[in-house]
């Protein structure tokens, strides 16, 4: 949140926090995927750097893949105007986020079949898959799944890696919290979610 904002939420609460309040019951039936992609919308539409960046990452954090980011723009053209769309777009390829390679662009995510679930160890593991890799954080019945790749540039983190709970990316020391996901040291980027489901006793990612 702006200073701004934090000054009229201070100075003119009354008046302010209804227009939060309004923002947020009227999306109260949306899935937090669709929600985080609106925002993006709503900062290209107002052409907003900061609250662009916050939300994009925001929206591949929740499962939203740069496809549907570059389609979300795109279905929004007659609103936004092509040169809003090329604004956010260069700030996209700015961030140098390893989501919008051009080699990535296009390939469609699939499930694949990764493990037993009662292979799966308690604590965090890493496991190997169509030539990429992921953790998997174990609590009881509870699973996280991050891509093995930092999100900043893209480098592979071995578990070898982990000290605790703490994941450090060898390139640019990027550290992060693999009960969560996020980035708590030298950058400003979570480790990306993978979504993933239970089948027959196996585990599947859909990356």
């Amino acid at each position: 949140m702006s200073d701004a904002l934090n000054y009229l939420l201070k100075v003119r609460k009354d008046a302010v926090e209804p227009y939060f309040k309004a923002l947020k019951e009227g999306g109260k039936h949306l899935d937090v995927k669709t929600r985080s992609l609106l925002s993006v919308i709503t900062k290209v539409d107002g052409q907003t750097e900061a609250g662009l960046k916050q939300y994009l990452v925001r929206a591949l954090r929740e499962g939203n893949s740069a496809d549907e980011i570059l389609d979300a723009m795109l279905v929004c053209l007659p609103t936004l105007g092509m040169s809003k769309i090329i604004w956010a777009v260069d700030i996209i390829l700015q961030m140098d986020l390893p989501d919008f390679n051009p080699e990535l662009i296009g390939k469609e995510k699939q499930w694949h079949k990764l493990i037993a679930v009662n292979e799966i160890e308690e604590g965090v593991s890493r496991y190997d898959y169509d030539g990429r890799a992921c953790f998997i954080n174990k609590k009881g019945n509870d699973y996280q799944v991050y891509d093995s790749r930092c999100p900043h540039q893209a480098t592979d983190i071995p578990l070898s890696i982990l000290e605790g709970t703490t994941l450090t990316c060898s390139k640019h020391q990027w550290k992060f919290n693999v009960e969560n996901g996020e980035c708590i040291e030298n950058g400003n980027r979570p480790l990306n979610k993978i979504k993933h489901k239970i089948e027959d006793g196996c585990f599947f990612i859909y990356s």
